[in-house]
């Protein structure tokens, strides 16, 4: 079984390829589908919104191996531009925090009608997003900007759990156990061994 079918091949050997990437980001509430296109977007059985070019991935590879990666997902402009992704994300943390994002590729053909499903690409887990505005600059106003990156399955892996010098990974540990408790106590100390 091909990983493309042959329509999607025979797309990719073309001279000039179109490709879009779409996510899939799977709140606690609902699931919302988005790409950067201007018009609804209906494939692979699931309407994907349009982000109107004001939205960005930043970070993204596909990497063979079981190596860390930390994807940016970025939306500028103002909230009625792209579907309500940017007052989803204020609404409330919870919903988003270690919530499952997806990104697909697609292929389109010359009429930019979509060819094939969408294929899966990267998939990872969001982080609490944060909201910046730029100054106003002359007459052009503020831009509001929405910025969540997401980590996938691999990232901190190969960190021990407990496995930090503090007081508080010490009594996970071993409960009771006073030896990290005045480590904070001992910065800048000088001390002189051997002590006669």
């Amino acid at each position: 079984m091909s990983f493309f079918t042959p329509e999607q091949i025979a797309v990719l050997s073309e001279r000039e390829v179109r490709i879009d990437l779409l996510a899939k980001f799977e709140f606690k509430s609902e699931t919302i589908y988005i790409w950067n296109g201007n018009t609804d977007l209906v494939t692979g059985g699931q309407t994907w919104k349009p982000a109107y070019g004001a939205a960005s991935i930043d970070g993204l590879s596909i990497s063979p191996g079981t190596t860390s990666e930390t994807v940016t997902f970025q939306l500028n402009g103002l909230p009625g531009q792209a579907t309500d992704f940017l007052a989803k994300a204020l609404e409330e943390t919870p919903d988003i925090t270690q919530q499952l994002v997806t990104v697909f590729l697609h292929l389109f053909a010359d009429d930019w009608q979509p060819v094939g499903a969408p294929i899966g690409i990267w998939w990872g887990f969001m982080q609490p997003p944060r909201i910046t505005r730029t100054e106003m600059q002359g007459t052009e106003g503020a831009v509001q900007s929405i910025s969540m990156q997401a980590e996938n399955a691999f990232f901190n892996r190969s960190r021990p759990p407990y496995g930090r010098y503090t007081d508080r990974d010490q009594q996970r540990r071993s409960p009771g156990d006073k030896f990290f408790t005045f480590v904070g106590s001992l910065l800048f100390k000088s001390f002189k061994y051997p002590d006669y």
